[in-house]
């Protein structure tokens, strides 16, 4: 049913009691307004929420700032370190590999003319070629000599780079003995920085569990506070809307003292009397059987209207029949008339080619030269 002063609400009878009772007994539709305590408390809850998320962002925050300082810090000293092994490489080979010191130094010297001695100095000689002219075969005495002389340069060549060779395998080792170490450092700190993280997360899920559950048993409690005051106004509310004589509707309020059976007091009025309810139905009853009857008189002439359309329309498309049967006729005599004038003038066309188009015959041409003409 509808409430009390909608369009639905209805005016000819009395309101049903028990649904009346069901609607204003309802909490949520009786209160009025909002808890201002309730939500105040509310948001101060959601301010200090929010102030100790804020304090816990910034805590973080310093705590990986200090971690990047450390990570750049140990970054730079690895930077330092493999600038001062290059200056040692690039100061080993200053020292230790000048050109003047390679073994193929005397293929690119500049001053090997200068450095240069006679084509021969002696029968020794090592530089003499056949192409010099100055030693011939049979001459060269010294080759065991100088056989042996190129493999002792040889031996000395060979312990020379296998020297060369294993100083720079021990150094390799060494550099990475110590970038090992450095490794070995870097892996120790991240470690104790992930423990250090995960503990500190850790306490951190503590305290949260711990303000969570401290949160929810305060929250139980003010629920049953709340539930328990709300059941107790209620209760009051119930009390006085059952002794309460308007929300009751008792009739003998409406009724006026100064003429209790042909006056009502208007802001006492809960509704009319039988009598009244009877007379105003028997007048809807009469109203209803009018509608009835001036409807069916409509009806009747709605229907006889369309009578006379719809013969109205067929004697308009008999009419329109007819016209049009007509122009089809005077068509049909039209095409009869313009075909016979073809005919009529194809015959004449034929007949006029063929008068003109007559062969000449030799009686024609014998009568060229038989008169004086």
């Amino acid at each position: 049913m509808a409430d009390i002063g909608t369009a639905g609400f209805p005016r000819t009878k009395k309101y049903d009691m028990e649904e009346r009772k069901a609607r204003i007994f309802n909490a949520k539709e009786r209160t009025i307004g909002l808890d201002t305590e309730f939500i105040a408390a509310q948001v101060n809850e959601n301010d200090a929420a929010k102030a100790a998320e804020a304090g816990r962002d910034h805590y973080y925050d310093k705590l990986a700032n200090f971690y990047d300082q450390k990570l750049v810090m140990l970054e730079q000293e690895k930077l330092e370190l493999n600038r001062a092994l290059q200056q040692d490489v690039v100061a080993f080979r200053a020292n230790h590999q000048a050109p003047h010191q390679r073994r193929e130094f005397d293929l690119s010297d500049p001053e090997y003319l200068k450095k240069s001695s006679a084509a021969r100095v002696g029968d020794d000689d090592p530089r003499l070629a056949i192409s010099g002219l100055q030693k011939f075969e049979g001459e060269d005495l010294l080759a065991g000599d100088r056989k042996k002389l190129q493999l002792a340069q040889q031996a000395s060549w060979c312990k020379q780079q296998m020297a060369e060779k294993a100083a720079v395998a021990a150094q390799d080792k060494e550099e990475d003995k110590a970038f090992a170490s450095l490794l070995a450092k870097q892996e120790d700190y991240q470690t104790q920085v992930c423990n250090s993280e995960a503990m500190a997360r850790k306490d951190y899920t503590y305290s949260v569990a711990a303000d969570n559950k401290a949160l929810a048993m305060e929250k139980k409690s003010k629920e049953t506070a709340f539930s328990e005051m709300t059941l107790a106004m209620n209760t009051n509310e119930q009390a006085n809307m059952l002794s309460d004589d308007m929300l009751g509707e008792n009739p003998l309020l409406a009724v006026s003292h100064m003429a209790p059976y042909t006056r009502v007091r208007k802001d006492h009025w809960k509704g009319m009397s039988a009598d009244e309810v009877a007379l105003v139905q028997e007048i809807q009853a009469t109203q209803r059987e009018e509608l009835k009857a001036r409807k069916m008189a409509e009806e009747d002439a709605e229907r006889r209207y369309a009578t006379q359309q719809e013969n109205f329309r067929r004697t308009q498309e008999i009419n329109a029949q007819q016209v049009e049967d007509f122009k089809k006729e005077q068509r049909m005599q039209v095409a009869a008339t313009i075909n016979a004038q073809k005919a009529e003038h194809n015959t004449k066309e034929a007949t006029m080619k063929k008068n003109s188009s007559q062969v000449p015959t030799a009686d024609f041409f014998g009568q060229f030269g038989t008169s004086a003409r």
